[in-house]
Order: structure tokens, then sequence, then C-alpha cells
């Protein structure tokens, strides 16, 4: 039905088709006061046409409108959409991925903007992991790797030797605890790796800037521990630090100021050679350990006897003890009462007997002009010595007489050194507790009384056993050739630096372009699509 009426909605107006009462589709011309409203609105780019569906109908009382766009079919009855002939596929997640990664192998696209997209220093792990001692070599690489033609100044290495003591200002009385850190460079190596070098000037003289081509060059280097004897390494809190690290810089020139990008730390671990200053032999131990007037057994002495063998030891070895602690009563306090005294020694029984190996240091640092020293200890081991007639599972004793033998395993991380400002030396502490069992209080109350000795402890990193004899005469008696013409001397009487230089190993300096197969573009490309695996 047609129909010119000037009330029609604009929708309508646009309509070019009618409905008649048969249910047939009539196309007829809008009226001419509507030709005015000019033509229908233009389809959008890359839109693609709905495609209507088949209907089928439940009733007879169909209405069919045709708007020019597509035709709808409406009905009152319950509709079905017609099966399609030729369905779209459906999309799945697998192909997608498929998709993707397909897309990564012929993208030629790099995956980072970044003009310095690695600068890494590599050592392996064979001399990471590993303890340098004097006499060895460092080797490892510098790794650059660029994505445009850079200008640089240069790539440099530094090795440096850093120790840090900790000493009490004694001329400041207002704080207890007033501790400083006093700084010593130990040495402070650099070596120019690529570009201009260090000793020269950076001006205009030089000529222009040299440049880094796209890609990741990889410049070996080597470092020669001389044969002297540097500090080990150590860390301990609040007391000394002695650390040896290796960093690469790559200089660019800037505006103001030249930019520096620096590579992690790497921190190498360093022992000296310390040598034995005597054969193997045994320690005889015979001492007697008097108690204080603070403690209930203060009468009570305690006598120590035995040996300890295989001294001095190396770290790491299994050392040999047989001790035998008892008590007696002490001759200084004898009175007229000696009697009760006696009485009093059979009640007094050895509960534990122990052996401590104490790590003690020695800082010495200048501060203010004054030269300040401040000594700390440590235990590092404890054993608990098990009684010879106990029973099995049991390490206390409920006699007078304390008597043990067995092995002691050192610790392997024991090396002295003395570098002028700090000093690490070991010593063995025993400790006997010391009970009355006379008291009518429960176990658990008893006062107990701890008797302490100490005795110095020589660890060296070579073992003596592998003098032989006449090494062991010419070292050790003969005053011409004695144990300081085999010792490597201490850093701070060899005047000697490690020497750092390009190349020194097997590896060789290479370059590799900038493109797909690059090693650090398909490493980067992997990290950005981790969420694809």
């Amino acid at each position: 039905m047609a129909n010119s009426n000037d009330s029609w909605p604009k929708f309508l107006k646009r309509m070019s088709a009618s409905v008649t009462n048969d249910g047939t589709t009539t196309h007829e011309t809008p009226p001419q006061a509507h030709s005015q409203q000019g033509p229908p609105l233009p389809r959008r780019p890359n839109q693609q046409l709905y495609q209507p569906q088949q209907w089928t109908e439940h009733s007879t009382s169909t209405a069919s409108l045709s708007t020019g766009l597509h035709d709808i079919s409406l009905s009152s009855g319950m509709q079905q959409p017609l099966a399609s002939s030729a369905p779209e596929p459906q999309k799945t997640c697998h192909g997608a991925i498929v998709s993707k990664y397909a897309s990564l192998a012929t993208d030629d696209r790099p995956p980072t903007t970044d003009r310095v997209a690695e600068f890494i220093l590599d050592i392996p792990d064979g001399i990471r992991n590993m303890t340098q001692h004097p006499g060895d070599v460092i080797v490892g690489s510098v790794v650059v790797t660029v994505t445009k033609p850079t200008k640089a100044l240069r790539i440099k290495l530094t090795f440096l030797g850093q120790q840090r003591v900790y000493v009490r200002d004694m001329s400041n009385q207002a704080s207890l605890l007033n501790y400083t850190n006093v700084d010593y460079t130990i040495f402070d190596k650099q070596l120019t790796l690529w570009g201009r070098d260090l000793g020269k000037d950076d001006t205009a003289a030089n000529g222009p800037l040299e440049t880094l081509q796209p890609g990741t060059m990889r410049v070996p280097f080597s470092i020669k521990i001389p044969r002297v004897n540097y500090p080990s390494s150590i860390k301990r809190e609040k007391t000394c630090r002695v650390r040896y690290v290796i960093w690469a810089i790559l200089e660019r020139p800037g505006t103001f100021m030249d930019h520096t990008i620096l590579t992690d730390k790497e921190e190498i671990h360093f022992e000296p050679i310390a040598y034995p200053t005597r054969p193997r032999e045994a320690l005889q131990i015979n001492n007697t350990i008097y108690g204080t007037l603070e403690t209930s057994t203060a009468h009570i002495a305690v006598v120590v006897t035995g040996g300890i063998v295989q001294l001095p030891a190396v770290a790491g070895d299994r050392v040999a003890y047989q001790l035998e602690a008892r008590t007696q009563l002490d001759q200084r306090s004898v009175t007229n009462s000696g009697n009760q005294h006696l009485a009093d020694i059979n009640q007094c029984v050895i509960r534990f007997m122990r052996v401590y190996i104490v790590e003690r240091l020695k800082a010495r640092g200048l501060i203010k002009g004054m030269d300040h020293t401040q000594a700390y200890s440590k235990d590092i081991h404890a054993v608990t010595l098990i009684p010879t007639n106990s029973k099995p599972g049991k390490v206390s004793n409920s006699e007078s007489v304390y008597s043990s033998n067995g092995h002691i395993r050192l610790p392997f991380d024991m090396c002295p050194f003395d570098s002028k400002q700090l000093e690490r030396t070991y010593e063995l502490r025993i400790e006997c507790d010391v009970v009355d069992k006379s008291s009518l209080l429960d176990k658990m109350t008893r006062q107990k009384s701890t008797y302490t000795m100490h005795m110095p402890l020589e660890i060296c990193t070579v073992s003596p056993d592998t003098f032989d004899a006449a090494a062991y005469q010419n070292a050790y008696t003969n005053e011409s050739l004695n144990i300081s013409s085999i010792a490597l001397p201490p850093h701070h009487k060899a005047a000697a630096e490690p020497k750092v230089a390009v190349g020194g190993w097997e590896l060789e300096r290479s370059f590799i372009k900038w493109d797909r197969l690059n090693p650090t573009w398909v490493e980067l490309a992997r990290k950005r699509n981790t969420e694809y695996i």
C-alpha cells in the first residue's frame, strides 16, 4: 500500500517498496514531494551486506516488508532458520596460535626499538663459581648488541679489589657505639676493550668517533692474578668486607655530559695461599682451669689433659683428638675445712665438654689521623664431645671425670691472612660444664659453671704432607732456606697488580649482524611472545 502522507517518519520516506494486501511486494516511485530529500546514505567501506536467512512459516497470516536493504518476513507463529548451504568456518584458538607463529616466522620487524638492546659481562660458570688463587687467570667476554649505527667513545673493563673495616672512634666519648667504616683500595685496574684509549684526550683532535654497527659484538678479555697473597674474600655484617668485582662500562657522547651504561657486577671469590710454618705434630694439652668467685663452684678447678694431632691442619681435614677432664680442689682456696671441700668435689660432675673453632678478626683503621684497632670473634664450628663409656645416643656425663676421643671435621672456608688493615686467625676453645649434684633444687634449676680454655689453631691451605724430608729440612731447619723463601708475600710487601689484556684465551672477537638470525633477536622475540607459549 502506497501512501504519500507528509507525516511519515524519515525511515519510511526512504523506502522504495510497499507491501500489498495479498502478501506480494511491489516497488513504487516515492512521491514527488519527497524527492528533494537527497540520495540514500552511502555504504561504509569494507562493509559486507547482510545475508538473510530462510524461515519456515507456521501460519498463513504473513506480512512481508521490503526496505530496499534487505527483506524480512514477519509471521505470528514460531520461526526456525534453515540450515545454510555453505556455513562460515568457525575460528578456533589453535588456529589463532598457528597463524600467530606463522606470522612470527616471516616477521622481519625487530623485537625491540632500543638502540642498545644488550650489554652484558659473560664469565664462564667454571670461573664464576670457583675460588681463585694467586697465579690463576680469569677469562670472559663483553657482549654488546645495538640495533642502529651508534657512535661511542669506548668500552672499558674495570677490576676492583676493595676492603672495608669497621672500627670504633675512641676519641668520641659521646657515643658508646660510634663505629666508622674505613675503605681501602687494594687495586683498581681499567682497560679499554674498544674505542679510544683512556690515556688519550677526548678532543676533536683525535678524529671522529667510532661507530658500532647494528649487530652483536663480543670482545674477549683475560686477567692474570699475580703470585701475591691478597686478602681473602670475606663479608661479616658490621665487621669487615673484602671483595673483588669485575664490570664493564659503555661510554657514549652526550650534549652536556657523556652517557654511561654499566653491566652487572660479577664478584670473584679469592683466597690466598697459606703455607705451613712447621711440620705436622701433636698438640699436647695439660691445662688447669680455675673457677670464678661468682659461681658456687669457685673452690673447684678442672684439669684438661690429652692432645690434638695433625696440626697444622688444612681446612676441611679431620683432626683426631683425645681429651680428658676431671675436677679437683683448687689449691688456692684450701682452708682448715679441707674435708668439707673434698666432700664437695665428689658431688661436682662434668656434664658436657665442647670444642669450639673461633674466628678472630683484628681491624685497623685511620680516623682523624689516629690509628684505631677493633677486635671481633665469632664461633664458626662447635662439637659436643661424646663420653667414651656413655650409652648410645647419650652425650652427657654423670661422673667427675670426662674422657672422649674421636675426630673433628674442620670447616672448608677457613683461610688466615694479614693485610695490615685486616687480620684473620683461628683458635680452639674448650668448655666444660660443671654441675653441683649436692644441690637440693631440681635438675633444670641447678647452678652450672662453665670452665673455658683457649689455644691457637694454625690453619694452612697447603698440606704439610706435600713437603718431603729434604724440603722440611730446607724450609724449617736451614736458616738460609727457611719458609719465607717458599711462602708468597702479601700484597702490601709486593707491589704487584693484576694484568688485564684483550683476548688471552681461545675465544676470539666476533660480530653477528642484526637480523632474524641474531641470537639476541631470537631471544627478545621469544620473551616478547611468551603469552603464546
